[in-house]
């Protein structure tokens, strides 16, 4: 087992996951523009509560985006100090895969669709298909809402959506299955303790954020 530290500010939730081997503590709260102000404080008390030190860690978890430009910058600062300052390796998931693996756990669905206001007309769009045992495949990237066709999709076909009615609408035109969630750091943590223990790590350098700006886009198999 490990201790694990798990951060995401991608979004207006604040929340923090730490994992000390065996007992999991976190922390998440819907905390706009507070994230500067409050993320350190809040690492210090979990550690405090998990009875660790920061230098009992053995890697740092970060959520690297697409989100708030600021948010994620913030996260992937840290972890990276942290990592640095601990020299310990970093992990880092996609802020749509978390969202993604939360939905995945409650329902099992083989095919999810995050669709989130990315401004200026634009979406952040992941699509994530899983078999009963996890993840598949994934593909994210940015695309304009007027390229969103729902006739893609299915009855079956889960969505996580902050984006406008209207897009709601015409998901709607094909599945039900409609949920407007934040990324939790205990998803975040599920997807980084995964990846610990199948060594895939990351040096503090390349802790960076993936803001997916437009034409950027990374595919997963």
């Amino acid at each position: 087992m490990a201790n694990l530290l798990a951060i995401e500010t991608s979004s207006d939730a604040l929340s923090v996951a730490i994992l000390n081997e065996i007992k999991v503590y976190s922390f998440h709260e819907i905390k706009p523009k507070q994230h500067t102000e409050d993320l350190l404080g809040i690492i210090e008390d979990l550690l405090s509560a998990a009875h660790i030190k920061l230098s009992s860690l053995d890697a740092i978890g970060v959520s690297c985006g697409p989100g708030s430009f600021t948010g994620i910058r913030l996260a992937c600062s840290v972890a990276q100090g942290l990592a640095y300052g601990l020299n310990i390796p970093g992990i880092k998931i996609s802020s749509l895969e978390v969202l993604s693996e939360g939905i995945f756990k409650k329902f099992k669905p083989k095919q999810i669709v995050v669709l989130l206001d990315a401004h200026r007309e634009k979406l952040f769009m992941g699509i994530f298909s899983y078999s009963e045992e996890g993840l598949i495949s994934s593909k994210i990237k940015t695309i304009d809402q007027v390229e969103f066709d729902s006739n893609y999709y299915n009855s079956e076909t889960y969505f996580i959506t902050n984006a406008s009615k209207v897009l709601v609408s015409k998901i709607k035109e094909v599945s039900m299955n409609i949920y407007n969630d934040y990324p939790h750091s205990l998803d975040l943590l599920n997807l980084v303790s995964k990846k610990f223990e199948i060594g895939d790590f990351l040096s503090s350098e390349e802790l960076l954020p993936n803001y997916l700006v437009e034409q950027e886009n990374w595919e997963t198999y």
